[in-house]
This record gives C-alpha cells, structure tokens and sequence, in this order.
C-alpha cells in the first residue's frame, strides 16, 4: 500500500535563526515597485553575478566545489530543487520530476519524471539518466565526490562504492520505464529529498558513455538539462549562460541569461556593484557595507550561514595526536574577538560542530539536547589555563614541556588579504598564548583542500554546507571509514573513532527524536570534545541586491529559483 504525494511542492519552512540581525526579519528580496521602474525602457533580461573562484568543472560527479555547484544549479535538473523564498524560508518543489510517492514504510520513492523534460541536445531527460548517474556514482571508479552521501542510505550502494560484493548493478535505482524513477532506501530519511537537491545532478547517458572522463570539460563535452545553458566559458574571467529553451519551464521565465563573472578582490566586486556591473555581490566589509547602503542601490539581507567553519587537525603529526594538545588549541582564542576582528563582526560564534538550524523532525538539535553541545565552552572552564593543558598533553607524549620548541604547519584557504589576515591573526594568538611555533603555509584553496586529502598538512581552514538539515549531515563527514574526511585524511584511527562510528550507525535506526539527538550528542562529545575538529564560527555576509532586480531570494538554505527572477518591471 503506498501513500500517494503527488504535491506540487513540499514546503521546508526555514524559521529565522534567534540570532539574526533584525535588519532582515520581515525582509522580502523583490523590490519595492518604486525599485522597479524602468523609465519607460526595455529592461535587458540578464542577471550579473560574481564569485571569488572559478568554476573548475561541469561534470557533477566530480567537480562539486562551492563554485561548481553554483553552476550546476543553473544548468542541470535535478529531481527536486530547494528552493530559497521570503523571511529565510526555503521549499523543496518538484523538478525534473513532477511528483512523487512514498512507500508507508517510507523506504521506497518513486519519481515520476515530467513528460516534457529535455536537455539540451533535444533529447528525451529520462529516469535512465537518473539510473546511470547514480550507477556512476555507486562505482568506485568514478571517484565520485558527493557518494560518500548515500552510503548507508541507498540500498547496496556502499557496499559497491567501496567494493564489498556488491557492483553498481546491485544499488537500489532502476528506471522503471522511461519516466518511472524508484529508489529503495536502507532505512527511511526525512531528509532523503532535501539530498537530492543538490547532491545528484543528473549526467546524459549517451553522452557520457560516448566521453567517459572528459565529460564536462567544456561546453561542447557537456548537455544541459536546467533553465540556463552555457553559451560561453572563459575559466578564470567569466561563464555566460542564455536561457536554455529546450527546459521544461522556459517559456515561463523571463530571465534571458546570467553572467557568472570571476572577481577574486571584493574591493573590486564592490566597485563592480556600485558602477552596475553586478546584479548582487556578497560581503563582510563594514566599510563597503555602507558605502552600498549610501548609494541606495541595493536590497540588504543578512541570514546565517547553515554550514560551520572549523579547523581540520592532522592527527598524523605528532603533537596533534594527542587530545590535551588539541583541545588547547582550541580554547585558545576568543572566537568573537576573531569574528570582531577578521569578519567586521559578522558571524556567530559556535563552541559546537552544528549550526543552530540543524533539525531533528520539527526540533532543533539544540533544543532537543536541552543546549548541552557548547562543548568547547565545557572544556573552557574544565582548563582556565590552555597553555597548562598544553603542556600536559606534551608529558603525555613523553616530551619536553618547553612549548617554544613545537611547531605547527597552517594551512591557510585561499591567499587573499582575508585569508592572510586570519592566519597572522591565529599564528599571533596561538604563539602569545601556547608559547608555541605557528608556520604559515599560503595556499590557494583548491590546493588546500588537495594537501587535505593527501593528508599532507598539520591545521587547515575549512568549511562545510551540509547538503541537508539534519546532524548526521555534518557528522557523516568525519566518520573515519566511509566519510569524506575519513582516517586518510585526519589520521583519526583509534578507539574513540571506532566509538564514534558505532555511534552514527546506532543513530540510523533510531525514530524517537529525543533518543536519537542524544546519539548525536553522544557522538558529538566525542568530535568535539577531543577535538578532532576546532568549530570557529558560523558566516553571516549580507546579500547585496541590486532594487531592479526582482524575485531574488536569499536564504540559510536554499537557492535563487533563476525560473522566477526578473530585471525592472
């Protein structure tokens, strides 16, 4: 017996953090009709974005930076999209796929794709697409970045992924016919469709079987599926899309064309904004902040971040194996004296892993766990003196408690001023405090994130945009078998990681929220408490939205729906 939801949209309320600014409660993207006006003149339908980094591929098997899945939302249907609207909210509404059921036992979906859903080549978009990409994704060939996800989820995909006798064949994905999607779940996941949002871009059948790897590497090795199409793709200056005709919903959008444009300096991003060059720009600078307020040509919105920054520690490196060590590390510095400093004040200081609009069911974690996951804090007021802990942690290790003698590599996330600022700021504040040696090491961030999975690093910057709202979203991450930083790249491989895994599968079955926030919590004591990881903070970088521009939503989660935005009346 199945539970018919063939829906026109299932609605994610996103309720607006406690902790944003009151300058955004009630906020609406579109603009004010005075906003509007055109003064009587055809206004050109295209939207000027930028980003601080280029897009390194269209193959969204393997190219899903932050960057790279900005473009694949503009350029591939996925199954269903999350969609941002007004007040932080966000919806999850039907895509590539019109409508969909649910099995009672919650474990079975199946998609039923739209009849006019193309891509680009004209070609039919069908649930063999679908079948094939997450076959490409089940195969360990592959390398697929994003298939960690589904591990645990999917049935039999992990044991493909990571070869214990199951094959790609095996997962639970078939195409029923040509419109008929059905997936089979291990267990059932209230978050299973706000993964598919972005975690599944479909790639053509034909087309990748044609090319194999250079799928994707350029415009002419690509097939859209999405509202926009690339016309043209100069990497590191500017991606031009026009409006992709052959897309389901073309003929009602009015949007012509986006221009993506690659500006690495926000100064001149903003000057960018300010001449009309760019439609919406991004940043922290108070200063700029108010040079765009000034000019009364903008929209503002500011809303939290729904993904943490954190330090990567390589317990490979010999200090960093020890727990005393990490933990001084991260008590060390006053983490909204750093967002004061380096963010102009924007951000949220965290002394947990997890964003406060992680959910469990209708609740926050936090509030399920009754605000018990400060743990940073709890280990604060456990150690009054962090360079003291240090050094016990250095007698643990049977050395010398002269802390001036170790030193430890920084890893910095990009080379900007931002970036070579922070660094000076924590090599300061580690050094003054610890008595320790603090080595920076800047690097661009791709060649950061390189060096991670190489494990060749001993503290790196780092961030993570769950791909949905729920705990193991972020704690998946850091399982040190099958996550995506597993043991290869921390060096985490020890008791209390095999605890932590017992205690993330133990969590899967569990229904009773509460029961399960406390596995969470549990499993969270254990990341965080040893510090495994160092949660900083979570970004708060207003939106900046040109008044002309209508229908551009900014959300925690969530992105533009490009299907309804319009420049001037």
């Amino acid at each position: 017996m199945k539970k018919r939801t063939r829906i026109l949209a299932t609605v994610m309320a996103i309720t607006l953090m406690a902790f944003s600014l009151s300058g955004c409660g009630g906020n609406e993207t579109t603009s004010s009709p005075e906003g509007n006006k055109s003064e009587g003149k055809k206004t050109e339908q295209v939207l000027n974005l930028s980003k601080g980094s280029a897009v390194t591929g269209l193959n969204p098997l393997v190219n899903t930076n932050d960057p790279d899945n900005m473009a694949h939302q503009m350029i591939y249907d996925s199954l269903v999209r999350e969609i941002a609207g007004p007040n932080n909210t966000a919806s999850i509404v039907p895509s590539a796929a019109e409508s969909w059921d649910v099995s009672e036992d919650g474990k079975i979906y199946t998609f039923h794709i739209r009849q006019d859903a193309k891509w680009s080549d004209g070609s039919d978009l069908t649930a063999h697409d679908f079948e094939f990409t997450f076959k490409k994704m089940a195969d360990p060939a592959t390398a697929a970045n994003n298939a960690w996800l589904f591990d645990g989820l999917i049935e039999n995909f992990g044991d493909s992924l990571f070869s214990r006798g199951k094959t790609p064949e095996d997962i639970g994905v078939k195409a029923i016919d040509d419109k008929t999607l059905e997936m089979r779940l291990i267990h059932p996941a209230s978050y299973f469709l706000q993964l598919l949002t972005s975690s599944a871009f479909p790639v053509n059948q034909k087309k990748y079987e044609e090319l194999g790897e250079k799928y994707g590497t350029s415009i002419e090795t690509t097939v859209f599926s999405g509202p926009l199409k690339i016309k043209s793709w100069n990497q590191n200056t500017e991606m031009v899309l026009e409006k992709n005709e052959t897309y389901w919903g073309a003929k009602n959008m009015v949007l012509d064309g986006v221009n993506y444009k690659v500006i690495q300096e926000a100064a001149t991003a903003v000057q960018a904004f300010l001449s009309g060059d760019l439609d919406v720009i991004e940043t922290s600078d108070v200063n700029w902040g108010d040079q765009i307020r000034a000019s009364g040509m903008a929209n503002e919105f500011s809303v939290p971040s729904n993904g943490a920054e954190f330090f990567m520690l390589n317990q490979k490196n010999e200090y960093l194996s020890n727990a005393k060590i990490r933990q001084a590390l991260a008590i060390s510095f006053d983490r909204q004296e750093m967002i004061d400093t380096l963010q102009n004040g924007r951000g949220i200081p965290i002394y947990s892993i997890m964003p406060d609009s992680i959910m469990i069911g209708e609740k926050s974690y936090r509030e399920l766990v009754d605000s018990r996951n400060d743990i940073v804090k709890d280990i604060q007021k456990a150690n009054p003196d962090p360079k003291a802990l240090f050094q016990e942690g250095l007698k643990e290790l049977g050395k010398d408690t002269d802390t001036s003698k170790v030193t430890i590599r920084y890893a910095s996330r990009g080379t900007t001023e931002g970036s070579k600022k922070a660094a000076e700021w924590f090599k300061q504040v580690w050094e003054s405090t610890l008595g320790i040696n603090v080595q920076i090491d800047m690097m661009e961030w791709n060649i950061m994130w390189d060096r991670i999975d190489a494990g060749d690093y001993d503290i790196a910057e780092a961030g993570w945009g769950p791909y949905y709202g729920e705990p193991s979203a972020i704690l998946q991450l850091f399982e040190p078998n099958n996550g995506y930083f597993d043991a290869s790249k921390t060096g985490w491989n020890d008791d209390k990681s095999k605890e932590y895994a017992e205690l993330l599968n133990k969590a899967i079955n569990i229904v009773d929220e509460k029961e399960k926030a406390e596995v969470y919590l549990q499993a969270e004591q254990i990341l965080v408490g040893d510090a495994v990881i160092i949660p900083k903070f979570v970004m708060e970088k207003p939106t900046y939205v040109a008044k002309d521009v209508n229908n551009y939503y900014v959300s925690s989660i969530g992105i533009p729906d490009y299907t309804v935005i319009s420049i001037g009346e």
